[in-house]
């Protein structure tokens, strides 16, 4: 049985036999406040009653949903007047309500004969909302970096938020008077599927998957009735990237027995510019750091790209503003007319229309009063007539450094670990230190390591150690790479601790000179503790996961839906 993370009932196609959808946030916490752009779509079915889904504010008027909230129990689609729309994260009362003027289905999704693909849905309010921020849709760089994260990586990589009731209780359930969130783990999709038996594969492209794999205390986490259509976002950022909306799960009273599926929004960019005329404006510079000389200048280049599928973005605004009153930035933009040379001037609008997947490249130059070395923020901003699905890349903040000094970084990733013969602990790491400056050379770097205990370590040919590692001169934009060997007589997981200074001088800024690294000795490779997953629930995908999925293989459990609470 697919249960819809709605309150519903719906047919599947075998091997998983579909009735009873439904979804709901389990084990979550309140997220009052926390979420301003956050939504409960009421339905009214007549005499059926009324039903209510979750959804994401994407734009002043635009709502992010689940397509098969709109079906009523016997498949009928219900009219735009139906709807009601409530926006905030407060509880239902002081949220502003507003009516939809009309909704629009991804065409691929057939409530009948194709319900669980392509799953969602767009509803226009009758009137603009201001609420900041706004969430985006993943990007495609965000959206792999994702996919391709190890185990712990993946640990409670994700936040499911809804208004879906809050128990297991089928007698009990209904709508929450606050909106939960609770954080939950990326399930690849091969697990994923394996899970539903193979169900997935006709749908692989327009799903992702998320479930919480090692709960605390055995206490159930996840989405259920009343969550279909709310957003599966990226950590817990308030203006966050959506990867996902609450779509079904399995047929258990939202207990978890497989990983929840989500509508997979990178792939529905589409369908959003087909039906409204938002675009994705961003701003870019590569390197996102810059140096030079106190008193002197720096050319910061830069691109404006309209990355829409189909919609063009028109009188495309560029701004330039520094966080520092003694570095001054002025635009020198050749689309924005005058000759391209706007001195003095901090914003400008390109002549042309920027159509889709077109892009305007111009600098900013940055100039330095001379009175002290500072790290001044330079921060590009763009917009334009649209509004943007992703406005999250409207923003590009880049550093520039104005010193006289080098600027060292330190980075270490553990190699090897293992127990020796006299069951001591050996671990190798390999560290590299850089001098991000292209100005200024470093002229005695060194590395400080704070060791766990019972530990000590060595370099290897090329850089000595102890407990202190002498690189030594380095030019600008050099990088040394040395091994160190660590040995513990008291082989537990720790914390290795590297700080990067030059001796002679020190270096400017000192906003990245430190590095944490987790250490073990059980023969795998260690994450690195300021790059893994979160404390808490969570974990890895374990031989014994692979084995409880088989077994619910074998019982063929049926799907469920998160779409209504009655």
């Amino acid at each position: 049985m697919v249960h819809r993370l709605g309150f519903f009932v719906l047919a599947l196609s075998a091997p998983v036999v579909a009735n009873d959808f439904q979804t709901y946030i389990v084990g979550g916490e309140d997220a009052t406040a926390n979420w301003p752009w956050a939504a409960l779509v009421e339905i009214d079915f007549g005499a059926q009653g009324r039903g209510a889904c979750s959804g994401s504010l994407l734009s002043p008027d635009q709502v992010l949903t689940a397509a098969h909230c709109f079906f009523d129990e016997n498949g009928q689609q219900v009219d735009a007047s139906a709807i009601t729309v409530h926006v905030g994260s407060a509880p239902n009362g002081p949220n502003s309500t507003h009516a939809a003027d009309i909704y629009h289905l991804h065409s691929g999704y057939d409530n009948t004969a194709n319900p669980i693909g392509n799953d969602i849905a767009l509803i226009q309010l009758s009137s603009a909302i201001d609420v900041s921020p706004l969430p985006s849709l993943v990007d495609g760089a965000h959206f792999d970096e994702l996919l391709t994260r190890d185990a712990p990586g993946r640990d409670e990589a994700l936040t499911a938020i809804g208004w879906g009731a809050t128990t297991t209780d089928r007698n009990n359930q209904a709508i929450s008077p606050t909106l939960q969130q609770v954080a939950l783990d990326y399930v690849p999709f091969s697990t994923c599927n394996q899970s539903w038996n193979g169900f997935l594969i006709p749908v692989q492209s327009s799903v992702i998957c998320a479930a919480e794999l090692n709960p605390q205390d055995n206490e159930i986490e996840n989405t259920c009735l009343g969550d279909s259509g709310g957003p599966l976002i990226l950590g817990d950022d308030p203006a966050p990237y959506i990867v996902g909306l609450t779509s079904f799960g399995s047929a258990d009273s939202c207990q978890g027995g497989r990983p929840t599926v989500f509508t997979r929004v990178l792939n529905m960019v589409d369908f959003v510019e087909e039906n409204v005329p938002l675009v994705d404006v961003s701003v870019n510079s590569d390197p996102q750091r810059y140096y030079g000389s106190p008193g002197g200048q720096v050319t910061v280049p830069a691109t404006v790209t309209n990355g829409s599928l189909r919609n063009t973005a028109h009188n495309v605004v560029i701004q330039a503003n520094t966080d520092d009153a003694s570095a001054d930035a002025s635009l020198q933009w050749s689309d924005c007319g005058s000759g391209g040379l706007l001195a003095g001037n901090d914003q400008c609008t390109l002549t042309s229309p920027l159509t889709a997947g077109a892009d305007s490249s111009g600098q900013v130059e940055v100039n330095h009063n001379g009175a002290t070395e500072t790290d001044a923020t330079l921060t590009l901003e763009v917009g334009s007539d649209e509004d943007e699905y992703r406005i999250k890349n409207n923003q590009a903040p880049i550093t520039v450094v104005f010193s006289n000094r080098s600027d060292l970084t330190v980075s270490a990733e553990q190699t090897a670990g293992h127990l020796d013969s006299d069951g001591q602990g050996i671990a190798t790491v390999a560290v590299r230190v850089t001098n991000l400056s292209t100005v200024n050379a470093a002229n005695d770097a060194t590395v400080a390591l704070t060791l766990p205990a019972g530990t000590t370590a060595r370099g290897d040919d090329t850089v000595q150690c102890d407990t202190l590692c002498w690189v030594g001169p380095m030019a600008s934009g050099a990088s040394a790479d040395f091994t160190l060997t660590l040995t513990s007589g008291t082989p537990e997981t720790g914390t290795l601790t590297l700080t990067v200074t030059d001796q002679d001088g020190e270096d400017f800024p000192q906003d990245n000179n430190q590095h944490d690294t987790a250490v073990s000795y059980s023969g795998g490779n260690a994450r690195d503790s300021d790059g893994g997953g979160s404390g808490g629930g969570g974990g890895s995908l374990g031989g014994w996961w692979l084995l409880a999925l088989a077994g619910l293989a074998l019982r063929a459990q049926p799907p469920r839906r998160n779409n209504r609470s009655r």
